[in-house]
């Protein structure tokens, strides 16, 4: 009958609103929580069928719970820890474990970006989650995937320094002075064209003499050997075992050939821990690749073979090779070996000119110099800042000014974000409603950016919450009366048998 239905109704509207207190009541909580969403809850009603133009049967009304995921908050200031606030619609990827992600781990994700380190240098927020983003490899690639989850690994940036691990690649970038004047050692005689070529260094070259007293890896201006080279381009590199050593490209500028406006410069890659061989023994020049690099009238290094007799040099086609210090002593063959008391072993070299290098050398009218030069393998200096950028790319920063690329930081986009599902820590994982995650490189396809020394705020509106609880309040109140008049209505009619 209509009364039972008026009480039931009541009844629902009790339930419906105490609804609404929690979630008011856990938004006020959760005024302060860092990335914390607002949950709203909003009525619809019930309607039964019975109802008729003569009678009518009341429903009640029922509670639903909406979130507000795609609200931006506020991105404040924060200094502390490894603070990162995302401004946009992507979410920190996380998981319950320090390891790789697995099947015994949980993928979660949240907007809480309160990251420091734990005792192994691993980022976790103050929910216990620990960051997740692509590592990079020993070269700095790194390798992403919108989907496969089995590629991300936790950041970590601690214990970043003196990782023994041997250099495979060396990026520069140079200029040679194209106004540098043709040494005595290529044309002895500055004023006579028909010399070039003849001087003491281009002959050895050409007759394959070079010896210590000719060569630009023993010149030593104090005891006056070898020849002085018109320009030097010097990297530390790292061998198997982590150790430090300087390899050194000495140039010498050397024909112009009237033609073609081509310019060559004689080069040698030497370092003082290399034995070089020729004809299995010693020549004690610690050469490890000399030849030719020729450049164009504008000043651009040339890369076409048939500048340098159909064969690319070794610097230019992939690079050269170091073999181990067990074969210095005997060498095996003509080659660069390293040093029997270095006690390292072989490997291959990489000068960066190839098409995937990042090498540039060129010879314009302005000064010889060397304006920056990488190297990978270990590093020598002392970390003093690990930096993160909007693109989420963890870079270590050490004293001697060389950066080292850590990993990239993962954001991950929902087609429906509002519909994740919250779990204890102030984080989220996938529902139906939310549909499959996509992982994505910060700064790209909508999945915002990192801005570090941020947090995100809560999106808790205190003075909106507490406006809803006195209308909750009032309804409540409401409701209840719903209820104690239906049943004294109840009541007189049971009083009529009376």
């Amino acid at each position: 009958m209509s009364i039972n239905s008026a009480m039931q109704s009541g009844v629902t509207a009790l339930a419906a609103n105490a609804t609404a207190l929690a979630t008011i009541s856990n938004n006020i909580a959760n005024s302060n929580t860092t990335g914390y969403k607002r949950v709203t809850t909003s009525f619809t009603d019930l309607v039964s069928g019975t109802s008729n133009k003569h009678s009518y049967t009341s429903g009640g009304v029922v509670s639903v719970n909406r979130q507000t995921n795609t609200t931006q908050g506020e991105l404040n200031s924060d200094t502390s820890g490894y603070s990162l606030g995302v401004n946009g619609q992507g979410f920190f990827v996380v998981s319950d474990q320090a390891g790789t992600v697995s099947s015994s781990s949980s993928l979660l994700f949240t907007r809480d970006g309160t990251f420091s380190t734990d005792t192994e240098g691993n980022l976790v927020n103050s929910g216990g989650f620990y960051l997740q983003g692509w590592p990079a490899d020993s070269t700095g690639t790194i390798t992403t995937s919108a989907t496969d989850a089995n590629l991300l690994a936790p950041i970590n940036v601690s214990d970043l320094a003196n990782k023994p691990a041997a250099t495979t690649n060396v990026n520069f970038t140079a200029n040679l002075n194209s106004k540098t004047t043709v040494s005595t050692a290529v044309n002895p005689d500055p004023n006579d064209s028909t010399t070039f070529g003849t001087g003491t260094y281009a002959d050895a070259i050409t007759n394959n003499t070079l010896d210590a007293t000719t060569a630009m890896s023993t010149y030593s201006s104090t005891s006056n050997t070898g020849t002085k080279p018109d320009a030097t381009i010097s990297a530390s590199i790292s061998d198997s075992l982590g150790q430090e050593h300087t390899i050194t490209i000495s140039l010498l500028k050397g024909n112009i050939d009237s033609t073609t406006g081509k310019t060559q410069w004689y080069y040698e890659v030497s370092s003082p821990d290399v034995t070089s061989s020729v004809g299995g023994a010693d020549n004690g020049l610690h050469q490890i690749d000399i030849g030719s690099l020729y450049f164009d009238a504008n000043g651009a290094l040339s890369t076409d073979p048939a500048d340098y007799g159909g064969t690319l040099p070794a610097i230019l086609n992939g690079g050269f090779a170091i073999g181990a210090s067990a074969d210095a002593a005997a060498p095996p063959a003509d080659g660069a070996y390293w040093n029997s008391n270095v006690g390292a072993a072989g490997q291959s070299i990489d000068m960066g000119f190839g098409t995937s290098g990042l090498s540039t050398i060129t010879q314009v009218a302005s000064d010889t110099t060397t304006k920056s030069i990488t190297a990978d393998g270990t590093e020598f200096g002392s970390l003093s800042n690990v930096e993160i950028g909007k693109d989420g790319l963890v870079t270590a920063i050490y004293n001697n000014g060389h950066t080292k690329t850590l990993a990239q930081i993962a954001l991950a986009t929902f087609l429906n974000p509002n519909g994740l599902t919250g779990v204890s820590g102030n984080a989220y994982k996938v529902s139906t409603d939310s549909g499959a995650y996509s992982l994505k490189v910060p700064s790209t396809n909508g999945a915002g950016t990192i801005d570090a020394d941020t947090l995100e705020a809560s999106t808790v509106d205190i003075a909106q919450e507490f406006t809803g609880l006195i209308t909750t309040q009032r309804a409540y109140s409401a409701a209840s009366k719903i209820v104690t008049t239906a049943d004294d209505m109840l009541q007189e009619l049971l009083s009529i048998k009376r």
